[in-house]
């Protein structure tokens, strides 16, 4: 006969899981409690909205819909009747971390609540939270993070830093910062055409005077600089070009027959000189460096001319002729290490040709304000980002944001470019020009041949 249970010890038992409750309850306020006076006061007010957010999503989650209804029989040692169905909500579980810029939300996928759903919950959501804006991304599959902006991080300015030593690669090209302040990068190995658009006054010279600073240090580059606006804008960095050019349309016709003359010479000894097809294989060197050949306000010289008066005929003559070099330019000349850089304010097909726009592998486009134009320079996917789209960057608080397609990250980023004092690119220019040299000098005698014809 087994003895009575001790009746002590069945009384203890719930003391003694209360307590361990308590302590756990008081061990994690008292984490909390630490946490919150560490973090300083202009991080408090993020926390507490991160504390609310994590306590309410479940009651959150379900007014805007994120709920999963799952349907399914009850097991067989159950109560209930035969033929019964059984329905069960679930809500997709989340983890909140708190930044200066706000709330970071990073939602687990749960069956048919992915990327797309959040996305479009993130309006309600940011009504709901009392932010301002919510931007959504798939970190990874079966992740997504939602960012609650209290403090949108790309409206802060920065300004471009001469590093301590020249960048020692030039296969990518750093843009600039993301919304987390991470270094965002474009791909440049391989690249023979670059757009890049925005309205006036957006950062588009800013944005091409930063990638100056960063390759005129480096003796295997050499640059062509174009100034479709005519102005004083480029003056000072002229001293650091192989060739340079206002808004002359004949002379910017004939420099770029002569840096189709140096691509021409270097497709037929690129095998010989360097013992490969192309130049990225090895990199380029002071003896067979970079050209990058930037044509500012390049609509400039590609617009055709209408009318029948001989000075049209001969304007239309030069933008047909310019439009061929530079096509030809970006069609060719990615093996040789040859880089057309086309600015323009609008990248419609009006501004610059769609066979010459279309050829360009990277796109990077400061405010616009349609979304024609911003379909033009990146393509019809951005109307599905609607967050990166470049019609909600002509807040002047968005000056110097772009929007990009970045070196592995899928999607649209958002960048926040330097801004570089004319005078930093100035000094820069002056300290470099000792770096010019003529590319066509550089091959083997015999192989630089002039086309007469084409010019």
């Amino acid at each position: 006969m087994t003895s009575p249970p001790d009746l002590t010890l069945v009384r203890l038992v719930p003391a003694v899981v209360l307590a361990v409750v308590l302590l756990i309850v008081l061990v994690r306020g008292a984490v909390l409690a630490g946490r919150y006076l560490r973090a300083g006061r202009r991080l408090r007010p993020v926390l507490r909205r991160a504390w609310r957010i994590r306590w309410t999503w479940r009651r959150i989650a379900r007014r805007v819909g994120l709920v999963q209804i799952e349907r399914s029989r009850p097991p067989w040692w159950s109560n209930h009747p035969p033929g019964t169905v059984i329905t069960r909500e679930l809500v997709p579980s989340i983890r909140t971390a708190a930044e200066p810029w706000g709330v970071r939300v990073d939602v687990s996928t749960l069956g048919r609540l992915g990327v797309d759903e959040l996305t479009a919950a993130a309006p309600h959501l940011a009504d709901a939270w009392r932010v301002p804006l919510i931007r959504v991304a798939q970190v990874r599959p079966g992740l997504v993070r939602l960012r609650a902006l209290l403090h949108d991080p790309l409206i802060q300015p920065t300004t471009w830093t001469e590093p301590a030593e020249p960048a020692a690669g030039l296969e990518v090209w750093t843009a600039g910062v993301d919304a987390d302040a991470e270094p965002v990068t474009i791909r440049s190995s391989g690249v023979s055409g670059i757009v890049v658009a925005g309205l006036a006054g957006y950062g588009k010279t800013s944005f091409l005077n930063a990638r100056f600073c960063q390759l005129a240090p480096s003796a295997a580059v050499q640059f062509v600089l174009i100034d479709g606006k005519g102005g004083p804008d480029y003056d000072d960095l002229f001293t650091r070009a192989w060739l340079h050019a206002k808004d002359d349309p004949r002379r910017v016709r004939d420099h770029l027959a002569k840096v189709r003359d140096l691509m021409v010479a270097r497709q037929r000894s690129i095998r010989a000189v360097l013992g490969v097809k192309n130049v990225w294989h090895v990199g380029p060197s002071a003896a067979w460096p970079l050209v990058l050949v930037v044509i500012d306000e390049a609509h400039t010289f590609l617009n055709e001319t209408k009318g029948n008066d001989a000075d049209s005929k001969r304007l239309d003559a030069l933008a047909r002729e310019t439009a061929r070099l530079v096509e030809e330019l970006i069609r060719k000349g990615r093996n040789v290490g040859i880089q057309v850089v086309l600015a323009t304010q609008k990248a419609t097909g009006d501004a610059i040709p769609t066979k010459i726009r279309d050829n360009c592998q990277v796109a990077v486009s400061f405010a616009q304000r349609t979304s024609e134009a911003a379909t033009a320079v990146l393509g019809s996917d951005i109307t599905n980002a609607p967050d990166e789209h470049p019609r909600r960057l002509q807040d002047p608080a968005y000056v110097g944001v772009a929007s990009m397609v970045a070196e592995g990250r899928p999607g649209f980023t958002l960048v926040r470019t330097p801004y570089v004092p004319d005078a930093v690119a100035d000094a820069i220019a002056r300290q470099t020009a000792h770096l010019v040299r003529d590319p066509l000098t550089l091959l083997p005698a015999g192989e630089v041949t002039v086309d007469v014809a084409s010019r």
